[in-house]
């Protein structure tokens, strides 16, 4: 597993500031260069971390957000292993992304909108204890960036992929998975520079916290709210952003 058929080795350690980035794209690359082949079973998640050289929560972050993708699959009880593809995880969403992004962030957060809130129901009935605990260890995981003052889009972005797959639709894991590809080449730096981390992570606490009560109403309404004050967060700092982009002298101009 850590060495190709030339003896060379198939990883090796991440030095860019993102980890978790940097780690998502080396598994990517991997897989759609057919090194890391359908039915090949990942090696434990220390020997990950070893190998890669990234910490236990970006490894999280990444196998979440390959699932998502259609790319990778967590057997219970066996481990995680690389999906035979499929015409859905064959789209790469990080074309689909640059195709799409002039959609803009009003357009993107209206279909969170649409698709959010049933999604957050449907995980409130169907999703298991142990789903629902996984998404806890998230939340978790995010705080620990949050102490170590890193970038908390990562970990929101795997705990909402985490929500998708909870609902047991393939289908629907992938969309969501293209969606945040979008979301991610359009929100990632304005999410970095103005959100308040520490915000953002008891906002998703509570949003948890209503899917806990196993009520969809209740679930749907906590998601629709959520999305509501992002956007809200994302319209402030879009307006900051142009503050900062304008020339000195034309503020209050008009």
């Amino acid at each position: 597993m850590s060495e190709n058929d030339s003896g060379s080795p198939l990883f090796r350690a991440i030095q860019h500031t993102s980890v978790a980035e940097a780690f998502r794209q080396q598994l990517l690359a991997l897989i759609r260069e057919g090194r890391l082949k359908p039915g090949t079973k990942l090696p434990p998640e220390k020997a990950l971390i070893v190998e890669f050289g990234v910490s236990r929560p970006a490894l999280r972050e990444t196998i979440h957000t390959l699932v998502g993708l259609g790319l990778l699959e967590v057997r219970r009880g066996q481990g995680t292993y690389v999906r035979e593809p499929t015409s859905a995880a064959a789209i790469r969403p990080d074309v689909a992304a640059l195709l799409l992004q002039s959609e803009g962030l009003k357009d993107l957060q209206d279909i969170r909108r649409i698709l959010e809130p049933e999604l957050a129901a449907r995980v409130a009935v169907r999703a298991t204890e142990e789903e629902l605990d996984e998404l806890e260890a998230l939340l978790d995981d995010m705080e620990r960036t949050i102490a170590r003052d890193g970038s908390t889009f990562e970990p929101a972005w795997a705990f909402h992929a985490g929500l998708a797959q909870a609902v047991g639709n393939p289908a629907l894991t992938t969309i969501m998975a293209i969606l945040y590809e979008m979301l991610r080449t359009a929100e990632a730096p304005l999410y970095e520079r103005h959100f308040d981390a520490r915000g953002d992570l008891e906002a998703h606490r509570r949003l948890l916290s209503a899917i806990r009560t196993r009520e969809p109403a209740t679930a749907r309404g906590a998601m629709l709210q959520h999305i509501n004050v992002v956007a809200d967060g994302l319209s402030q700092a879009l307006e900051k952003a142009a503050a900062q982009r304008a020339p000195a002298g034309l503020e209050g101009a008009g």
